[in-house]
């Protein structure tokens, strides 16, 4: 078995690679793909000579050895796996698999930055990963539940497997019924598919992580869309004020995803960790800047849910686009809203929101301890406009499978956003 990660999550084009690397494998070769809009192998390395190492602590960087790669200079931007290749002898169960970049080892995912001309930039919920990341730990096997911000440590290094695949995530035992191919809170259970559906419909698109954003808030300033996707839940504060301040001077940012900007974490440059600090509607409500929060939604993480759509409750010129009407239901066939999603208070939302549509949940079944849902809870799809800036919320987590799965409506609306939004500046 060989696990690996990243010294950092997003390098440049022409530029190193380092990968720490630990394996009990003689040797090793490593494969680079690009993933969005299918796989492109773009380079392989090795092979390298095997050195094995033990797990580190959950809050320290794991000092393993490493390897450095040399990067072509012509690689494109976009979301990159490196992919462990080892002797048959030396494999396991849930380890890399050819048409997928999903493994709960020999995988590490990378983010490279080359000159392009997009306008769009697509965030990677990296602090995400890494918060729900047990790393080598397999729930279920009855190992254990390991060690992440769910499972009691306040506190965990992102310098260690699992930052998006190659490791295991903490809820990987609820195993997802909508899409059983990917555990949720790794990169190609929601992230991948918002990515495929973007190579499909033409969209250029850069990518970034939130450590990308905490770092160098000025790159924000290069794009006319920011955009996230399935579960972007963990937010540093210095990341939100960043985009904030960018809508505000005339960005736009539509989130496509639920249970956003939910806990609120600190990042430490020094140690390369986060850490647990309270959440956002303890004393800066996230819906103030997100429109939305899962205190007004909720969530169903075991089993099948009900079937529930939007109902488009307004004209607005984004559903027109679209060819939707008051009254339209949007999203019922693929099951749309969940498995988190978030839904509207006029008391902390902007003033000027605009509620799109929105989804009741409150008759969910949870009473077996599979969700968290409230009487009168709902989902909302809303927008605003803020500064001279815009924010687009789709209130739901599964909106990119549906994308995947080919929902008309949900397509509809996604193509409207984007059309609206990128010509901005």
């Amino acid at each position: 078995m060989l696990r690996a990660f990243p010294a950092e999550p997003t390098v440049d084009a022409g530029g190193t690679l380092t990968l720490h690397v630990a394996t009990d494998a003689p040797r090793y070769s490593l494969r680079l793909e690009r993933w969005g809009g299918g796989c492109v192998p773009v380079a392989e390395f090795g092979p390298f000579c095997g050195v094995d190492a033990a797990p580190g602590a959950v809050d320290v960087p794991w000092d393993w050895p490493a390897v450095t790669l040399a990067l072509p200079p012509d690689l494109r931007s976009g979301a990159y796996v490196v992919r462990a290749l080892v002797d048959e002898a030396y494999r396991a169960p849930k380890g890399p698999r050819e048409g997928t970049p999903d493994a709960r080892w020999g995988t590490a995912l990378v983010v490279v930055r080359a000159p392009s001309r997009a306008r769009v930039l697509v965030n990677l919920p990296l602090f995400t990963y890494h918060a729900y990341d047990v790393a080598h730990v397999d729930g279920t096997l009855g190992e254990g539940e390991g060690e992440c911000l769910y499972s009691g440590p306040r506190t965990v290094t992102l310098l260690r497997p699992g930052g998006g695949t190659g490791g295991h995530p903490w809820d990987e035992i609820n195993v997802d019924v909508y899409d059983r191919a990917s555990p949720r809170q790794t990169f190609a259970h929601w992230d991948l598919h918002a990515l495929d559906w973007l190579a499909r419909e033409g969209v250029d698109v850069d990518l970034c992580t939130d450590l990308d954003l905490q770092r160098d808030p000025s790159l924000l300033d290069r794009y006319a869309m920011l955009c996230s996707f399935g579960h972007d839940e963990y937010w540093t504060r210095e990341r939100r004020r960043a985009v904030e301040r960018w809508v505000e001077g005339g960005g736009a940012l539509a989130v496509f995803g639920g249970n956003t900007c939910w806990f609120r974490v600190r990042y430490d440059e020094r140690t390369r960790t986060i850490a647990r600090d309270g959440k956002w509607s303890d004393d800066e409500p996230e819906d103030a800047f997100t429109g939305l929060s899962f205190r007004h939604g909720g969530g169903k993480w075991i089993g099948f849910r009900p079937a529930t759509g939007y109902r488009i409750e307004r004209d607005h010129a984004l559903l027109r686009a679209a060819g939707l009407r008051t009254g339209d239901l949007v999203g019922e066939a693929t099951t749309a809203i969940g498995y988190e999603c978030d839904g509207v208070d006029r008391r902390f939302a902007p003033q000027n929101t605009e509620v799109l549509a929105r989804a009741s949940i409150g008759h969910w079944d949870v009473s077996d301890g599979s969700g968290d849902v409230a009487p009168g809870s709902h989902a909302a799809m809303i927008v605003y406009r803020r500064g001279e800036g815009a924010v687009f919320n789709a209130g739901t987590a599964d909106w990119a499978r549906a994308l995947a799965q080919g929902d008309a409506g949900i397509s509809a609306i996604t193509r409207a956003v984007f059309a609206s939004f990128t010509p901005r500046r």
